[in-house]
């Protein structure tokens, strides 16, 4: 049986995962990161060391970079990338050195996930150490990646350490705000008020299709 270990931000996500009837199979534990680039590389590098799981998950919410998506929405990551990273000349905006600029999710755990969730969005999910600050700041994120479908703080550093560990990698967001319409406090809020609970509730099917997970 594939063993999956789950790496989430923020109490309030672990809470809902661990309440998903998949989560509830069997031996299950989730590793809570903590905010940001740095708590998500540690928790998965020694997650990885420590319990050597088949793949590794990111899951958790995410602000929508797309007019298409809505709170509730789920995004399948296809591949993943930095947008506050630049290492100097030979590399490229959002590339760590020694790393390609986009980390590419694991093909099997995607198509897995798209079975599972049929309507879900696919395709890039970018990271980085900060929330949403102004219009400026989001142009320049759209500018370095105009394909991006939802920004994080978490994911690229949790797919970084996978790629140097040889471990797949997989990334799963629920869109929890939107700042295109300029409320997107107001949006982050109500949707742990009322749209969390049935949002997170859909990864349960893509957590029984990639099979009963351990989460570590």
């Amino acid at each position: 049986m594939m063993k999956i270990a789950v790496i989430c931000a923020m109490q309030k996500e672990l809470e809902l995962i661990s309440r998903l009837p998949a989560a509830g199979a069997g031996h299950v534990e989730c590793r809570l990161s903590g905010i940001g680039k740095v708590n998500a590389a540690i928790s998965a590098y020694r997650l990885i060391r420590d319990s050597r799981p088949d793949a590794v998950m990111s899951l958790g919410a995410a602000g929508t970079f797309s007019p298409s998506l809505r709170e509730g929405d789920t995004v399948i990551a296809q591949r993943v990338a930095f947008h506050d990273i630049w290492c100097g000349e030979g590399n490229e905006v959002g590339q760590v050195d020694g790393c390609p600029r986009f980390f590419q999710c694991d093909p099997s755990l995607v198509e897995a996930a798209a079975r599972a969730l049929p309507t879900a969005f696919r395709g890039l999910v970018i990271s980085g150490d900060q929330f949403f600050i102004s219009a400026e700041e989001d142009r320049r994120q759209k500018a370095l990646y105009p394909d991006a479908l939802c920004v994080d703080m978490e994911s690229a550093a949790v797919a970084q350490v996978c790629h140097m560990e040889g471990v797949p990698f997989i990334a799963l967001k629920v869109i929890s705000d939107t700042h295109l319409d300029g409320r997107q406090a107001g949006h982050y809020e109500d949707f742990w008020d009322s749209l969390a609970e049935r949002s997170f509730a859909a990864l349960d099917a893509v957590i029984k299709e990639i099979q009963q997970p351990i989460f570590i």
